[in-house]
């Protein structure tokens, strides 16, 4: 039928195709409450199997289509690839796709894609970024890690606190006041918070959604988001923590990026971008505003006063050498490295304190408690 109209309009079709629709989301798979970025994980993984199936001279609307029926990629970025797929097939380009899908996607990513696209290396360039995403996944898993258990601690204490306040005060408490006599003084002081939390339950809980509110307008101010990332630097364990993670990503971005062609100036912006420290992004922007004026990309760094003595060697060296994006790597590397070692020797010393701390608050209550039995049975024989 297609053939029959075409050439009744007077074409010379050399070539028909069936257009095979995109597939259908299944119910559970629609989305809901709207749909944010994507992790970096789920990243990775599209980007993977995208990289993979370019790379095999596949067109890049088939390449889609195979990852969107893939089992085990996941809703949400099955929902991205398809609304993707119809994009390119509309006549879209992939880099506009992305960008077009900008609370999904980072900027970072479809500069990256659009330089691909510009130079004819889109599969390079994905796995590129395949590379970069599963890095970056693997250094936020190892901190996840190591704060799992640490978190863990702290919700077994939440635990055990609320057993105690709401199984064991109101069993307690009454057998002191049928004696006629007073409580200790902790399991009173225990009884009269709870009580007055009872009481005023309405107001504690308008007091803490307010602060919720407040908190998190207040990190929206930038002029006090930035004092605060200033404060949290100078913390002696947390500050070097924070200053290693984002040396490392943002020397990891914007080596990936002039790598894969998109300009300096450019690729400096973006990797400041994706910095969650302000003070650290404020000064990359600084650095970005020295390159327009024809400085190097160290010179500003070294005036922030947040980078360490050796990035800014590397910097400066690769820059010097006309091998900045080599340098940047190996300073990506380098304190990735570092991070992981001072969060593996953090959590060494900070899961046995946490034990004690946390042995000590449960079990002087629970001592509390028993002694408060004990004295009421003393009394009972008196």
């Amino acid at each position: 039928m297609a053939l029959t109209l075409l050439h009744q309009r007077g074409h010379h079709p050399l070539e028909v195709t069936e257009d095979i629709p995109a597939p259908q989301l299944r119910w559970w798979e629609r989305e809901v409450f709207g749909s944010g970025a994507i992790s970096v994980a789920g990243l990775a993984l599209l980007t993977r199997e995208l990289a993979t199936l370019i790379k095999a001279d596949l067109p890049l609307d088939e390449s889609l289509r195979i990852v969107s029926l893939q089992p085990l990629i996941p809703g949400k970025i099955r929902r991205a690839t398809i609304a993707l797929l119809e994009a390119v097939r509309g006549g879209e380009s992939l880099s506009g796709a992305l960008a077009a899908r900008g609370r999904e996607f980072p900027e970072y990513y479809w500069r990256l894609v659009q330089a691909g696209e510009a130079s004819g290396t889109l599969g390079d360039v994905l796995e590129d970024i395949s590379i970069f995403l599963e890095r970056s996944s693997d250094v936020r898993s190892q901190v996840g890690s190591a704060l799992l258990y640490p978190a863990v601690l702290l919700l077994a204490a939440g635990a055990a606190l609320t057993i105690i306040m709401t199984v064991l005060l109101p069993t307690v408490v009454p057998l002191f006041k049928d004696a006629g006599a007073s409580p200790p003084a902790t399991l009173l002081f225990l009884v009269n918070m709870q009580e007055a939390v009872q009481r005023n339950w309405l107001i504690v809980l308008i007091a803490i959604g307010g602060a919720i509110v407040a908190g998190a307008v207040a990190l929206r101010n930038q002029g006090l988001r930035l004092v605060l990332d200033r404060w949290v630097l100078k913390l002696p364990i947390i500050g070097r923590l924070v200053s290693a993670r984002e040396t490392a990503r943002f020397s990891r971005t914007l080596a990936t990026l002039t790598r894969n062609g998109v300009p300096m100036l450019e690729a400096v912006r973006i990797s400041g971008s994706v910095l969650q420290n302000r003070a650290f992004a404020v000064a990359v922007a600084a650095a970005g505003e020295g390159l327009k004026e024809g400085d190097m990309l160290s010179t500003p760094l070294v005036q922030s006063g947040l980078f360490s003595e050796l990035a800014l060697r590397l910097i400066t060296v690769g820059e010097q050498t006309g091998q900045l994006d080599a340098m940047l790597m190996r300073v990506a590397t380098v304190f990735e490295t570092a991070l992981q070692r001072q969060l593996a020797r953090l959590m060494s010393l900070l899961t046995p304190i946490l034990t004690l701390l946390i042995g000590g608050l449960v079990g002087g209550l629970i001592l509390s408690v028993m002694n408060a039995i004990l004295s009421v049975n003393d009394l009972a024989f008196q």
